[in-house]
């Protein structure tokens, strides 16, 4: 028997050597039956050009999909996912790679789970050194742990059914944290298994990572709360607040990790006063305390751990 086509959305914007090495992914695949989606946000090279010489022929099927102007990588996915043809999609972002077994172990325990979303670790390329992230284990409601934490990751890591995507789009709104915005979402949906294994080579070094700005994910930060604040309440009162202080924890550790030492304190100050029971909320606000010299002070620790 055929096994179900699996579409591999991978979307790009102006990173045309890292585009290369994602497909490369994509086309050594154990997985036999896989249709290559690129989806285009207007690059200043296009991706037609980038990919023009590269071998896509052992694939099901290739194809790519270029906007007419940016619209952001959300919006790049549900292009994706509109235009699919596989029975389930798998996302890659242009500066990811999948190992080569990533989508025939998701698709069997998908299936054998009789999951909708399948989701596994990563290798993490950091500068200095490479580190294995395996998820935790889940146990009891997804949608309530992923209030708190990304426990899935990046998108990247899912494959999800086509039909369950098509129905709950990803919020265009969102420049930043959308991903987690979407598990919650497709949580309340169906069902998520995890693999354990790192299957996503994940480059930290790579240009325009969201992590790097700011802004962006204090705007999705705002728009996660209001949204998913009352859902949070539906939960109690008191996990109402470890849903906000969790949620000011993550940006105000993205601040601290920006240098941006004022809004670090007043978002790590927050998540504390909200939520006092979890340690790692008063940790970073004693390191944002004393600004520069702290954060220095835990690198070199830090340096001297590794």
């Amino acid at each position: 028997m055929t096994p179900p086509l699996v579409t591999a959305i991978v979307t790009t914007y102006d990173r045309p050597e890292h585009l290369r090495s994602a497909v490369a992914s994509v086309r050594e695949q154990t997985y036999d039956n896989v249709e290559l989606l690129v989806v285009d946000d207007h690059s200043p090279t296009p991706a037609r050009e980038v990919l023009q010489a590269v071998d896509l022929d052992s694939l099901a099927a290739n194809r790519i999909v270029r906007h007419e102007t940016n619209r952001g990588a959300n919006a790049a996915r549900n292009t994706g996912i509109e235009a699919a043809n596989g029975e389930y999609v798998a996302f890659l972002d242009d500066d990811d790679q999948w190992l080569r077994k990533k989508v025939a172990r998701q698709v069997h325990a998908i299936e054998a789970d009789d999951a909708g979303v399948a989701y596994c670790g990563v290798k993490r390329l950091l500068p200095d050194e490479e580190r294995i992230e395996i998820p935790h284990v889940v146990e009891g409601d997804m949608t309530k742990a992923l209030l708190c934490a990304n426990v899935v990751g990046s998108m990247s890591v899912a494959l999800v059914e086509t039909d369950l995507a098509e129905r709950v789009p990803l919020d265009e709104r969102y420049p930043c944290w959308a991903d987690l915005e979407w598990f919650v979402t497709l949580s309340r949906e169906t069902s998520f298994v995890r693999i354990p294994e790192p299957l996503v080579v994940y480059d930290c070094d790579s240009p325009g990572r969201l992590t790097e700005d700011f802004e962006k994910a204090e705007r999705g930060y705002k728009l996660f709360v209001e949204e998913f604040e009352p859902l949070a309440a539906d939960y109690g009162d008191q996990f109402r607040r470890k849903f906000r202080a969790w949620a000011a924890f993550r940006v105000g550790k993205s601040a601290f990790h920006d240098g941006r030492y004022d809004r670090a304190r007043e978002l790590l100050y927050s998540a504390v006063r909200t939520y006092p029971l979890e340690p790692q909320f008063v940790t970073y606000f004693l390191a944002a305390l004393g600004g520069e010299q702290t954060h220095a002070i835990g690198r070199s620790v830090r340096a001297i751990r590794g």
